[in-house]
């Protein structure tokens, strides 16, 4: 018998975008469960293996902020560290993800349960880094 423990989600997000909304490549550092309410969303999934292919960059945080005249600006977080990111698309495979005209939907993140996969990860990223894909 399978036994299932309920547990409740890190954070709980809500999701709204139009039909030119595209979504950059990237890596969610939680479980991801995604609920589509309306439209349709596209995902291109990547084997933990392919890590040393993906072209990850040192990029400077930064966050929208809205000034007095309605307009948003991004403003730089000189204050923290780079993190890395995926700078675009990759060639002809992966890349952004684009929405079909407007896409609604809801996701949960769950903090990850570390087992001997991750541990397989790590190890990828380490030799990913110490070989300068980074």
């Amino acid at each position: 018998m399978i036994m299932f423990q309920r547990k409740l989600p890190d954070a709980v997000n809500f999701w709204l975008g139009e039909a030119s909304a595209v979504t950059s490549m990237h890596k969610d550092h939680y479980e991801n469960l995604y609920c589509v309410i309306s439209g349709e969303k596209n995902f291109i999934l990547l084997p933990p293996t392919d890590r040393p292919f993906i072209p990850y960059g040192m990029y400077q945080p930064a966050v929208y902020h809205q000034r007095d005249d309605g307009e948003f600006e991004v403003v730089d977080q000189s204050d923290s560290e780079k993190v890395p990111w995926i700078p675009g698309p990759s060639g002809p495979g992966p890349g952004p993800v684009p929405s079909s005209h407007g896409c609604i939907a809801v996701n949960f993140w769950y903090d990850m349960e570390y087992d001997i996969k991750y541990n397989y990860f790590q190890l990828l990223e380490t030799l990913s880094k110490d070989s300068g894909s980074t």
